[in-house]
């Protein structure tokens, strides 16, 4: 994996396929099972039996597993791209299922809707349905349950052009929900990484290294991309240590559709350092 695909995963391309494997972390698929009383019993049995807890981690951890996303590199043959989604999809396919195992009954039409669009997008390689209103409305769904009841820390942060505003210098270490509210006039992402421990450098110097330098000294733990205007939220496990923040859109882009041509946003300001502890 060369350091342009790791690189993509704090940009808007790949960022945008980790958004929506985070709804498909929240996918569900309903058995009827059997017809009548016994249907229903079972139905209710389930409901009853739902964990909010179970739920929240298993998603979590589906939507850790996507932080990174497919082991290719993007400039590889159609083919060999195909494949390594297909491999993709299979190894995060056991994470979904508990998922889909936990998921409540509340959301259940969400994490549906949600997981048959990214499972097309993983089977096809086409993932233009989860810039689609039908996916963002699931999406927002679920995100809002998960901050109501999943109990996790939540972070709340603004962009604008060229800055972050309101990230707190350390977190509690554990899952955070960190939510980023875009209100600039060019697309924004927050990419986190946990800068590894035996790294000295702060991260506005590891932002000036060679892309495979900067990504042997630390590790993604996630990224969310947001429109002007917009909210959106996303959650990850943070160990203790030092955390950096940065935006890699390129100045000018106001869209997912239209992409900018200049400078990474974080060349201009848009990076940021934190704690967990």
């Amino acid at each position: 994996m060369t350091g342009r695909t790791r690189l993509s995963r704090w940009s808007s391309g790949g960022a945008a396929l980790l958004m929506a494997a985070a709804l498909a972390a929240c996918g569900s698929d309903d058995d009827g099972g059997d017809d009548g009383g016994s249907a229903a019993a079972e139905t209710s049995a389930s409901e009853e039996s739902a964990d909010p807890a179970e739920f929240c981690e298993a998603s979590v951890d589906l939507e850790g597993a996507f932080s990174m996303g497919p082991q290719v590199d993007d400039t590889a043959p159609p083919e060999e791209q195909q494949a390594a989604l297909e491999e993709f999809g299979a190894t995060v396919e056991p994470l979904l299922a508990d998922v889909e195992e936990t998921a409540p009954e509340e959301i259940s039409e969400d994490v549906t809707t949600a997981a048959g669009i990214v499972r097309e997008a993983l089977e096809s390689g086409d993932p233009s349905a989860m810039e689609g209103p039908e996916f963002q409305e699931a999406d927002d769904n679920i995100d809002e349950y998960m901050l109501a009841e999943c109990g996790y820390e939540q972070v709340e942060a603004t962009g604008v052009d060229y800055e972050y505003e309101g990230l707190p210098e350390s977190v509690p270490a554990g899952v955070v929900a960190v939510t980023l509210t875009n209100e600039g006039t060019e697309l924004h992402e927050i990419g986190i990484a946990r800068i590894n421990d035996d790294v000295t450098e702060p991260i506005e110097e590891l932002l000036t290294l060679p892309e495979e330098e900067v990504f042997s000294k630390l590790e993604l733990k996630g990224v969310t991309v947001v429109e002007p205007g917009q909210s959106e939220t996303t959650f990850m496990r943070m160990d203790e240590g030092r955390y950096g923040a940065a935006c890699f859109i390129p100045e000018g882009t106001t869209s997912m559709e239209m992409p900018g041509m200049g400078a990474p946003h974080f060349t201009m300001g848009m990076f940021a350092e934190f704690t967990a502890e």
